[in-house]
């Protein structure tokens, strides 16, 4: 049964619209920050990369070379996981920017049908989307705390040389 469209009805439609286009807006906001980040860490993978294979081709055997070498090895694993839970998370958003448009046709879908079951899975699908978003969030935090711990472990090291 297809429901007759009038002014009112397209307006309540849209209400029903702008919802998912909020969350939508704050996926782009926090993936424009996921990105960024995903972008630093590979810029400091590779830096990492370039600095192990200077210290290798000098390889001048002294303590300081061994130490920095290490460090260096030792970060690799590290800039890795970061830079794939970077991943999961930007994945993660577009997955719910894409639930989210569906969810914005379905609503539409919903008011022309005029179908409860249908509604019903407009409900699911919204909330699957905000779910997607919190896994995505999830994976961000993941990666912030690993971020931290990294930086306090390389800064104990540095402590460590100085004091020897």
């Amino acid at each position: 049964m297809i429901l007759e469209m009038n002014a009112e009805s397209v307006a309540r439609t849209i209400q029903l619209i702008i919802a998912p286009a909020v969350l939508m807006s704050v996926c782009t906001l926090a993936q424009n920050g996921i990105l960024t980040r995903y972008t630093s860490v590979g810029d400091r993978m590779r830096k990492i990369d370039q600095d192990r294979l200077d210290l290798l081709q000098k390889s001048s055997g002294d303590n300081y070379w061994k130490e920095r070498l290490n460090l260096l090895d030792q970060q690799v694993p590290i800039f890795v996981r970061r830079h794939m839970l970077l991943q999961k998370a930007s994945l993660s958003i577009y997955g719910s920017i894409l639930t989210l448009l569906l969810c914005m046709f379905a609503i539409a879908l919903t008011v022309l049908l005029n179908s409860n079951w249908l509604a019903i899975a407009v409900l699911a699908l919204f909330l699957i989307g905000a779910g997607i978003l919190v896994t995505g969030v999830f994976f961000c935090a993941l990666e912030v705390r690993i971020s931290h711990q990294a930086i306090c472990y390389e800064l104990r090291r540095l402590s460590i040389w100085e004091e020897s």
